[in-house]
Formats: structure tokens, C-alpha cells, sequence
């Protein structure tokens, strides 16, 4: 992620609108069920790319998410366009 998308994401979480805590709420339940979230202090994050999660929730593009955990959830919110092969 560039410096763009993730100061993006902390404006938006600090007010979102209805769709974006909906996106967000959706993405948080896939995160607490991966190995790559960490706790330090009170503050959870991705092991895998060191953002703090409650922040990254709210990223307003397609599947930031280094192992890709959000494809479910994002492909219901995002127009993401699939990679055309030959086969």
C-alpha cells in the first residue's frame, strides 16, 4: 500500500459513512480469524504487513490484504475485474 491509501484509510475510519463500516465490519471478522494478527499493547495488526488493522478495515480499494483473506467480502462491495487468460 503507498502513503496515499493508507492515509485514506485513517480519514475514513475516523468517519465513515455507512457502506464503509459495513465493508469494514465485514473485513474485521475475516481478520480475527487469521494466524497473521498480532496483538501489541492494545493494538491489533497484520503480522504480514504491519498495519494496524483497525485502520486497514477501512482502506477504500479492493483487497488490500497481503494474503488476499478479503476476495470474499470486497467482491461484494468493489468491481474487481478478473485477469483474462488464454485457457
Amino acid at each position: 500500500m503507498n502513503i496515499k491509501t493508507i492515509i485514506e484509510a485513517w480519514v475514513i475510519a475516523h468517519n465513515p459513512t455507512e457502506k464503509q463500516k459495513e465493508i469494514a465490519e465485514e473485513r474485521a471478522k475475516v481478520c480475527e480469524r487469521c494466524d497473521a494478527r498480532k496483538k501489541l499493547a492494545s493494538i491489533h495488526y497484520c503480522k504480514k504487513c504491519g498495519c494496524p488493522i483497525a485502520k486497514k478495515i477501512f482502506t477504500n480499494s479492493p483487497n488490500p490484504c497481503p494474503l488476499k483473506k478479503w476476495d470474499d467480502v470486497d467482491s461484494q462491495y468493489f468491481k474487481i475485474k478478473k485477469k483474462k487468460t488464454l485457457l
